[in-house]
């Protein structure tokens, strides 16, 4: 009876180091960069939902497996929720289709008052499985930061009044 006593005492005391440990990993980074992917089909902790519901429609996938969300009105938000404010640059890569003569544009907020976005254009580097890769990157020592959260803007003019939609099947993040 003895020996089984010592077991479960050390059983007992390796579950909280290990769920110390697992927690930990999860909610601190200890390397210079962090990569996350956000593909639609489950939330992310780090790249928030596309908002607000109406402008974007719920999520869809299609027969290849790949999941994807239609954006049928500008402006659409999203937040980047950063486990710490040590990173300095933020490296964006979507994946998505748009009307041929669409301009895409998006960029984080730069000051508390609003409306005050730094957009930058999405120009298609390469296409993948039928979907437009572009890549942008974001100096985040010059954004506005609140709460270790920083809000972004998708920006698709006159998408409304066109009938046409844009549809975002991925966002990859590199924070450095």
């Amino acid at each position: 009876m003895n020996k089984f006593h010592k077991i479960i005492r050390i059983i007992l005391i390796i579950i909280p180091v290990l769920t110390f440990i697992w927690l930990l990993d999860k909610n601190c980074v200890f390397s210079d960069s962090l990569e996350t992917v956000y593909r639609f089909d489950e939330n992310s902790p780090i790249i928030s939902i596309l908002k607000p519901s109406g402008r974007v429609l719920k999520v869809e996938r299609d027969e290849s497996g790949d999941y994807w969300q239609k954006m049928i009105i500008d402006p659409v938000y999203f937040d980047l929720c950063l486990p710490t404010t040590k990173f300095k640059n933020a490296e964006f890569i979507f994946a998505y289709q748009k009307p041929k003569n669409q301009i895409i544009k998006i960029g984080p907020q730069i000051f508390n008052d609003g409306w005050n976005y730094h957009l930058e254009e999405l120009k298609c580097e390469k296409i993948e499985n039928g979907w437009c890769i572009s890549k942008l990157n974001f100096d985040l020592s010059k954004v506005y930061i609140k709460d270790r959260k920083i809000k972004f803007m998708i920006s698709a003019p006159g998408l409304d009044k066109s009938g046409e939609f844009v549809k975002i099947s991925q966002i990859n993040l590199i924070l450095e």
